[in-house]
């Protein structure tokens, strides 16, 4: 199965980040019995014409590196277990041969919208009066001047009529010709804004729609297909605006209502089934005031517990049996909706604050992760020369020097502190581990090791040395794998087996 996933707009940047750092921990979908979901791919597409926003080019650096690390581990085997199991690839990698040209990147070109303004893209000034009055009537001055390579800054209605160029796009081509009875989509946008909440629609229209479109292929198939999305309502404010208001916190319970409504009367009716699933999600707790930004300026936001839980929202879709998604004869079923609940309502968060099936799906994964990146950095280097670094593949002094580790520890690592300290500053505030904590035994906040008989079990880099020692002696396991495999897949052993037997179950 694929997995088509568009994040449209900033928040789908966010959002999708998150899922990465999910997918690192070795997070997986699950299917109704409980076990991962097999030959998975997800192949992420970023539209947003503001290639210049701080989020998106954030989430595409993670994307390259987050690629790059699983190659080197799992080459292109889809069915992995462990860190960095889900598979990402881009629309050209999965590509066969084809007339389409495209390019191997994670974002959407938008070539058309970006280079103009918006009334230069509508062509104003070739309207008779007539339709100039019209179109005066519909935009706003400030928004017929909009230089749409910062994005829509606010207003759904350039979006609409923007984004529906997307059907001619070679990407659009690529995609439809790609697609096959099986694949699933899943849209990721705000409703508050104006990228994601013009995008979302029209593209699921342009789907559904396929057979009236001209060179797309697999229409039936596309016509049918599992749509879901995640429709994320306001969850932060902005300061800094007073002279310029093309984008104001007062307007997005308005512009959400008014969204809401039309939602209702094109995709989600009760007996719609333009979409499938519907996932709801927002806080009436603001996040900390972001610095107004309609785009001039990088608009780079924190991270916060809405990107986090919205993460989850693709994983729960493809898990979902067909029997929940299409009829017997394949067509889709009307939409079901979903919304999500913190387990305890505060204001700093940890995993006990995070419901019972969450806790379940990540706690342990992240977790591990966690501690994958305190013993890289702080005691894995003094490791080499000894014990499971001299069985074969001995993994060698150089190793620290290569393009791996270096991708691994200092991009992706420190990409995932960058997200763990922003989410950690924000409000609501989440410390799923404790901020600049490097003993093992105390970094998960509200989570301890066990008792024994004289005191507590000790988790430091030698207990870990141990244990991973003990796992690769005579293990002819990884005779035929990486170096990088067999570290990644030890630690993963390891942190597993003293997880379970030294820290507190809080499942």
């Amino acid at each position: 199965m694929r997995l088509f996933l568009f994040a449209i707009g900033g928040t789908g940047s966010r959002v999708l980040k998150s899922l990465l750092m999910l997918s690192a921990a070795g997070v997986r979908p699950l299917d109704e019995d409980g076990k991962p979901v097999k030959d998975l791919e997800i192949v992420p597409v970023i539209i947003d014409p503001h290639k210049a926003n701080e989020d998106l080019k954030r989430t595409e650096a993670l994307l390259n590196d987050y690629r790059d690390i699983r190659r080197k581990l799992y080459g292109n085997e889809p069915n992995a277990d462990g860190f960095f199991a889900n598979r990402i690839v881009t629309l050209r990698e999965i590509m066969s041969n084809t007339s389409v040209t495209l390019g191997d990147t994670f974002i959407f070109n938008l070539g058309a919208v970006e280079n103009a303004k918006f009334r230069e893209f509508i062509g104003y000034d070739t309207m008779n009066e007539a339709n100039q009055a019209l179109t005066s009537l519909l935009f706003a001055n400030y928004q017929l001047e909009n230089k749409m390579n910062i994005g829509f800054v606010g207003s759904p209605n350039i979006g609409s009529v923007a984004l529906n160029e997307v059907k001619d796009s070679n990407e659009f081509k690529a995609f439809s010709n790609i697609f096959r009875q099986g694949d699933r989509i899943f849209f990721i946008s705000s409703i508050f804004g104006g990228t994601g909440a013009a995008g979302f629609p029209i593209m699921v229209k342009n789907i559904r729609q396929a057979a009236n479109l001209e060179g797309i292929e697999n229409r039936d198939a596309l016509s049918r297909a599992p749509i879901g999305g995640l429709t994320v309502l306001p969850y932060f404010t902005l300061e800094g605006n007073k002279h310029d208001q093309r984008i104001a916190t007062s307007d997005f319970i308005v512009k959400t209502q008014s969204a809401l409504y039309y939602y209702k009367n094109t995709l989600t009716g009760d007996n719609d089934s333009n979409v499938n699933c519907i996932y709801y999600l927002g806080d009436q707790v603001r996040s900390k005031p972001y610095l107004y930004d309609p785009g001039e300026h990088g608009q780079r936001n924190n991270a916060h517990l809405i990107e986090l839980i919205g993460a989850l929202a693709p994983l729960d879709f493809i898990g979902k049996p067909d029997s929940k998604l299409s009829d017997p004869d394949g067509y889709p079923l009307p939409t079901t909706a979903y919304e999500y609940a913190l387990d305890r309502d505060d204001l700093s968060l940890n995993f006990l604050s995070l419901g019972h099936h969450t806790r379940r799906l990540i706690y342990e994964p992240m977790s591990k992760f966690h501690l994958l990146f305190l013993f890289l950095t702080t005691g894995f280097k003094n490791m080499i020369g000894q014990g499971f670094t001299e069985d074969a593949p001995k993994i060698k002094s150089d190793f620290i020097t290569s393009q791996f580790y270096r991708t691994l520890v200092d991009h992706f690592m420190l990409g995932y502190a960058q997200w763990l300290t922003e989410m950690n500053d924000n409000m609501r505030s989440v410390a799923l581990f404790k901020p600049g904590e490097i003993d093992m035994a105390h970094a998960i906040e509200g989570v301890g090791v066990r008792k024994r008989l004289l005191g507590h079990f000790k988790v430091d880099n030698d207990v870990f040395k141990a244990e991973m020692n003990k796992l690769s002696k005579n293990n002819p396991a990884y005779s035929d794998r990486t170096v990088e495999f067999k570290l990644l897949d030890l630690f993963n052993q390891a942190a597993h087996n003293i997880f379970t037997e030294r820290y507190e179950n809080i499942n």
